[in-house]
């Protein structure tokens, strides 16, 4: 099932399936004011609602210095496509804390990994929408 980013679902559709996690690892340091650099979210995302039933999302969880998300693609068609994938990092408050992305190439009638991550002071529980999903090519 595809993680989607939506604020509820009508009754003739399934649930869609929360994808979070839970760090154990000790965060990280809080940097110093001078340390902070503001990374700004993007203000326009590609989003083709049409191919996010190509992208999957499997995990979501801490990585060394930030957090990732990863997951699969696929390309039911017959030539290759290059999807462009955005994960926004965000609070169970739904602050989005910083983003990544992921251009995956897939084969026609293939599926791929993908991976997205990024060093930021994440919290201890995060979850990981993609408000963007895209073909690139």
């Amino acid at each position: 099932m595809v993680s989607m980013l939506a604020a509820g679902c009508f009754a003739d559709e399934e649930p869609m399936r929360k994808v979070a996690a839970i760090s154990e690892e000790k965060p990280a340091a809080v940097p110093t004011p001078e340390e902070i650099v503001a990374n700004p979210l993007p203000t326009q995302l590609a989003n083709e609602p049409r191919v996010r039933q190509n992208v999957v999302q499997t995990k979501c969880a801490a990585v060394p210095g930030g957090w990732g998300a990863q997951g699969t693609a696929r390309n039911p068609g017959k030539k290759p496509v290059t999807y462009k994938i955005v994960v926004y990092f965000t609070t169970t408050k739904a602050t989005t804390l910083d983003y990544a992305q992921a251009l995956v190439t897939v084969p026609p009638g293939k599926t791929v990994p993908w991976s997205a991550k990024k060093e930021f002071q994440a919290k201890k529980e995060m979850l990981c929408p993609m408000p963007g999903i895209s073909l690139v090519s």
